[in-house]
């Protein structure tokens, strides 16, 4: 079991799943930024576990790089990644609309490579265009499963050996107007794993369970989430665009009863009810929160004690912890949780408290 307490939370999320004011906003706007797959050095991490309080333990991925957005490129790194994709190239995307993504995407399937594009079929996305594009040109692609409320995901794995897992969308401005983190992963417990989701969610099977450390909706996020959490000695730094999921709220709410020091940075959209009940919860318990408005903050991370870090495709959000398809990553790599922690201190730093 990779969680003690894993049977108790999810029996929890179905008795009070929460989700009604949680829909996932059409927030993305992203690119993917900068260099080669090839060109990027996997630190590696001190470690594969991290004990909570309780002395569970949360499982964590081993080579993880950090790209922080915007960062001047634009978005060119995943661009790169995907052109020199020599063997496979298989995408999750909530909204794809880079038309250089699009291109690159093409250019390999006509190379011979094997490209498979998974795409949210939500009304909400406008993804018609660029299925029909994809579909024109040869390229395997195919509807998201409407067991989910959205596929939320953002992941790009490559030649069966990196997997990009990242908060970011592949559309024009994420890279630019956007705070956004990017994880190229190559653990390689992981990369079997993103490809076992991956080829069930586009068969329409998606998998009911998972095994290894990656933090997948709806199967254990909120475990991850909560574990994480609950592993905290010191601080908590969270990173969102919204904060509402009743779970992390009450968790953060715990923490800060520990004597933890916790300090939140969400983007200024209007929050929904429960949002607005989260935020009074962990202010009430006190907690530091603030808003920024530039770069727009479409981050999903969470950094405790500065030495772990998650990030990923979900929200805060009880619908995108439990009713969506998403996927992100836990790691302690000392270097790239500091490129998470420096960055939430500056945007903390430039907020509007709450």
């Amino acid at each position: 079991m990779r969680f003690a307490a894993l049977s108790l939370l999810l029996a929890a999320c179905a008795v009070n799943p929460g989700a009604g004011d949680d829909t996932q906003p059409e927030d993305d706007a992203g690119d993917q930024d900068a260099s080669s797959t090839d060109d990027v050095t996997q630190p590696q991490s001190d470690g594969g576990t991290t004990q909570t309080d309780s002395g569970t333990t949360t499982q964590q991925s081993t080579n993880v790089t950090i790209i922080v957005e915007p960062n001047g490129k634009g978005g060119s790194e995943v661009v790169s990644a995907i052109t020199a994709a020599k063997t496979s190239v298989h995408m999750t995307m909530y909204m794809l609309s880079n038309t250089d993504v699009i291109n690159a995407l093409i250019a390999r399937h006509k190379a011979g490579v094997d490209v498979k594009v998974l795409l949210d079929s939500s009304t909400t996305t406008a993804n018609g265009s660029v299925y029909n594009q994809l579909r024109s040109a040869g390229v395997g692609v195919a509807w998201s499963s409407s067991q989910f409320n959205f596929t939320h995901e953002k992941c790009v794995i490559i030649d069966g050996k990196t997997a990009w897992i990242m908060t970011m969308n592949l559309t024009l401005s994420s890279p630019t107007s956007n705070r956004e983190y990017l994880a190229i992963d190559t653990t390689p417990g992981d990369i079997t794993e993103a490809e076992a989701i991956f080829e069930g969610d586009f068969g329409g099977k998606p998998p009911a369970s998972v095994t290894g450390p990656l933090v997948v909706a709806p199967i254990n996020a909120v475990a991850s989430i909560v574990s994480l959490i609950g592993s905290a000695k010191k601080t908590i730094d969270l990173e969102g665009e919204e904060l509402s999921d009743y779970h992390t709220a009450d968790a953060l709410k715990g923490a800060l009863g520990r004597g933890v020091k916790v300090r939140v940075v969400l983007s200024d959209a209007t929050q929904t009810s429960s949002g607005q009940a989260a935020v009074a919860e962990v202010k009430g318990a006190g907690g530091s929160l603030v808003t920024v408005s530039t770069p727009y903050i479409h981050a999903k991370t969470l950094v405790v004690d500065g030495t772990t870090a998650y990030v990923g495709s979900e929200n805060f959000s009880t619908g995108s912890l439990q009713y969506n398809r998403e996927l992100g990553v836990i790691f302690s790599i000392a270097s790239e949780v500091q490129k998470i922690s420096s960055t939430i201190s500056s945007d903390f730093s430039k907020g509007t408290a709450l």
